[in-house]
């Protein structure tokens, strides 16, 4: 359909739902070019989004007549997205435009080819943006070059791919005419490249005279030496006692503390003690035992390890030379006895890790704290890609956080089918926690999803039976997946909660459809299953739910002769409800 004659690009490009097509790749070089800096922020991704069309038009566009240098550094950069989406054609053109005599438009093309070298040849668009391009893909047929998919593109290929540009970056390193930017993004692209002849480089580099390159060439040598290092193996030693008693803070959402901490309880982690002191939203815990011991709790979701950052006082995050008090915190508590003595024991293979601020990014303070932190000890290599430990600095706690990452958690390792909106695993155990486990149940989930509140009521002991119902048949296929994969045998049908008899059941334990995924009201859907759900129940029979809409449910289980015995607010990421648990006389 031919565009009507008012048809304003820009403005369209401000609209979400609009997509470009193929033969806007010149009109978009264009607004690149000459508009204003807003478009040309909308329009970059978007060209790079078309793929071929999209390449030659940058082509034609460089190689007429530009306002300035600035519109050939745009053009550049829009070309490094696509190199980037491995389109081979545009890598070959950033290696040939290294050679250009427009200064900025070099500086482009040196940026683009080290966030290459980075990525793998592995584009950096939001989820949003590389389902939008496989869409694009599919309608345009095979002509688009465009591959969103790495695993599609042959190791060997991309091997091939980061080598010229090693080479094409290491030539226009050697080269007589370089600038002074130039060469601190050849320094900064050098860097995430790696190999002996970027680190030979860039360790013979004379910065007295340049204090930003001094820096850059500083920050290079550390992303080179991890770049050297990242093909060695690095994982937790998840069946080794800590050296000495760890802190964890064991994390859940939010209300559900009270659950974890009797759940804690309850346990009795042998070496380990529960601290008496909790929160909403997390427990701490003492462990002495390995980290294993952690996954026979159920319901935690997140665990790190706790240590005081070592001589930070409590002063406003604003207050005059605080970030170096916090650098300084950072590299003395990660450098001590105790913490290196901890990443040393646990860690199998290379120690990989990553700071991280509570609040904001703060990259000048993680920069410095990370090459002191390789000054003092070497092997702890600083990777934000590959990291084993996540390292989250928090001044106005005053404590720095050890995350181990690259651990299997054996608990929800039988989720391997979804749907929208089905619980996650800490939260069906927590469903299941305060329903009270009892040896001769019979349990139905009448809204069952996939399958995931079944097979946690498995896991928590013996049942007579498990019986999940759901409308949808995907859901029930899932469900049956899971349950295949967690070993746990249940009764699945496809019915209505409102009027399935299912016979009489002990316990009916359900999260109903949540949130914005699911187009129900949840509320109004417990309101109108709930006489069917007490009629199914038997004496003393217990309904533990998460309902969105207490103020609806409660009269509703109230007028039926239900009696609450437990109520919890809960908030599902963004989803706020209650936990409760009814009790049938």
């Amino acid at each position: 359909m031919a565009r009507a004659t008012t048809f304003d690009l820009a403005a369209e490009l401000a609209r979400p739902g609009f997509t470009p097509a193929r033969t806007d790749a010149p009109a978009l070089a264009e607004l690149i070019v000459t508009g204003a800096e807003i478009a040309v922020t909308r329009a970059l991704p978007a060209l790079a989004g078309l793929g071929a069309p999209g390449r030659d038009a940058i082509t034609a566009r460089l190689a007429a007549p530009l306002p300035d240098d600035g519109a050939a550094a745009r053009l550049v950069q829009a070309l490094g997205l696509i190199a980037r989406a491995g389109d081979g054609p545009a890598q070959a053109q950033l290696l040939v435009l290294l050679h250009d005599p427009r200064v900025r438009a070099r500086r482009a093309a040196i940026v683009a080819l080290g966030k290459l070298a980075a990525t793998g040849g592995k584009v950096e668009l939001r989820a949003g943006d590389r389902r939008e391009g496989e869409r694009r893909e599919a309608e345009a047929g095979a002509d688009v070059t465009i591959d969103l998919r790495e695993g599609e593109r042959r190791e060997g290929e991309r091997r091939d791919e980061l080598e010229a540009a090693r080479a094409g970056l290491i030539e226009r390193w050697d080269a007589a005419d370089v600038t002074p930017d130039e060469r601190r993004a050849l320094a900064e692209a050098l860097g995430k490249i790696g190999g002996e002849a970027a680190l030979s480089r860039l360790a013979a580099l004379d910065t007295t005279d340049d204090k930003e390159l001094s820096r850059r060439r500083d920050r290079a040598l550390l992303m080179a030496d991890r770049t050297a290092k990242r093909g060695e193996d690095s994982t937790i030693a998840l069946d080794q006692a800590p050296p000495h008693p760890l802190t964890v803070r064991l994390g859940c959402r939010p209300a559900l503390g009270e659950l974890l901490f009797t759940e804690l309880v309850a346990l009795d982690q042998g070496g380990s003690f529960v601290k008496k002191t909790h929160q909403p939203d997390w427990v701490e815990v003492t462990l002495t035992t390995p980290w294993a011991t952690l996954h026979r709790s159920r319901l935690w979701a997140t665990a790190a390890i706790v240590v005081p950052l070592e001589g930070l006082t409590d002063r406003a995050a604003d207050a005059p030379g605080r970030a170096d008090e916090v650098a300084k915190a950072c590299v003395r508590t990660l450098t001590s006895a105790g913490v290196l003595a901890l990443l040393r024991g646990w860690t199998r293979g290379a120690i990989r890790w990553r700071l991280g601020m509570v609040h904001g990014h703060q990259r000048a303070l993680v920069w410095r704290v990370a090459q002191e932190v390789t000054a003092i000890a070497p092997d702890l290599i600083n990777d934000p890609t590959a990291t084993t430990w996540d390292v989250m600095a928090d001044p106005d706690a005053r404590t720095l956080s050890l995350v181990p990452r690259r651990i299997d958690d054996p608990r929800f390792a039988y989720r391997v089918a979804e749907v929208p909106a089905a619980s996650t695993g800490s939260v069906a155990a927590a469903l299941v926690w305060a329903a009270d486990a009892h040896g001769g149940d019979r349990v139905w989930d009448p809204f069952c999803g996939s399958g995931v509140e079944l097979v946690e009521r498995a896991r928590r002991g013996a049942v007579r039976s498990l019986l999940g119902t759901d409308i949808d048949p995907e859901a029930l296929a899932a469900a049956r997946t899971n349950l295949a994969a967690a070993g746990v045998t249940a009764e699945l049908a496809i019915a209505d909660a409102r009027t399935h008899a299912p016979g009489p059941v002990d316990l009916i334990v359900t999260n109903p459809p949540l949130g914005s995924r699911v187009h129900v009201d949840a509320g109004a859907l417990l309101v109108e299953a709930l006489p069917n759900l007490v009629k199914a129940l038997a004496p003393r029979g217990r309904i533990v739910w998460i309902t969105p809409a207490h103020r609806k449910t409660t009269p509703a289980a109230l007028a039926l002769g239900l009696e609450l015995g437990r109520s919890l607010p809960v908030d599902l990421g963004g989803v706020r409800g209650r936990l409760e648990r009814w009790n049938k006389r």
